[in-house]
């Protein structure tokens, strides 16, 4: 039987500031969308706050009492989707802050949560300084497959892949608040991850706009396990829609088995 599912990405351009402007915006996107049927929405990454660190402390909120938490699981239920929260700032019980990515079933109930391993230090960010680093990796089990989650900063580092697909993920996604002057490192580390790891790349990047003296570079795409965008957007808020075949993911790695060729045995040096 064909596990086929419907993809859907928003690829908003958050108003730095401005969470109940940047929720309404999600919902009219996602009601204009809607006659797609999708299984599977994705946001991304901190959609509800902008990417201005201030904002993001001014706007950080308990999971799952919080409006943001609320807002989402009234939308999965509403069109009985699974959907990836991209992601927004938690207050955590124990005091910190951290970039978390919800996910939410068809009834609007959490299935899973993430928090973004890898902290940006590139050019004296203080992602660190404000955000604390999950510790985790998260793969999530829903009614359309397992899901495995990462954050934006996450896609350069394979071994978080790895170790994702090791644990059974068919897709990946990456919410992200990637700027423009490394737009070729997006286009080219996207492909790279689903390709070597024989998967299907969900990339939801922010659109393009001025916020905090950044430019979201956008190039939001559906990626397969042989590295083609099924659906791809440009700079500015756009979307992208694909259905896959998880059937031929399962085909694609019986017939070219690089996953089955690895050597881990032979990877570790000697003392």
């Amino acid at each position: 039987m064909s596990r086929k599912i419907r993809i859907l990405g928003i690829q908003s351009s958050p108003e730095s500031g401005n969470k109940e402007g940047n929720l309404r915006r999600i919902e009219y996107l996602i009601g204009q969308n809607s006659w797609f049927n999708p299984d599977l929405i994705v946001l991304p990454e901190v959609f509800n706050s902008g990417a201005g660190f201030v904002q993001m402390q001014a706007l950080s909120e308990f999971i799952p009492d919080g409006l943001t938490t609320e807002f989402i699981s009234s939308l999965a239920e509403k069109y009985s989707t699974n959907i990836v929260s991209g992601s927004y700032i938690e207050k955590c019980p124990d005091g910190k802050l951290r970039n978390a990515s919800v996910v939410f079933n068809r009834e609007g109930k959490i299935i899973g949560k993430y928090h973004k391993i890898h902290m940006f230090s590139y050019f004296g960010s203080k992602e660190g300084e404000i955000i604390s680093a999950g510790e985790s990796i998260c793969v999530v089990e829903t009614d359309i497959g397992k899901i495995g989650m990462s954050i934006c900063y996450d896609l350069r580092f394979p071994e978080l892949y790895r170790a994702l697909n090791d644990s059974g993920a068919e897709i990946i996604v990456c919410p992200a608040a990637w700027p423009y002057p490394r737009l070729e490192h997006w286009l080219t580390l996207t492909r790279a991850r689903a390709i070597e790891n024989q998967l299907f790349l969900i990339a939801v990047n922010q659109g393009g706009k001025h916020s905090e003296n950044r430019i979201n570079a956008g190039h939001s795409m559906i990626i397969s396990p042989w590295g083609d965008a099924l659906s791809s957007t440009g700079d500015d808020e756009g979307i992208i829609m694909a259905e896959i075949d998880l059937d031929n993911l399962k085909k694609l790695r019986e017939e070219f088995p690089v996953l089955k060729d690895r050597k881990p045995e032979a990877y570790q040096l000697l003392n």
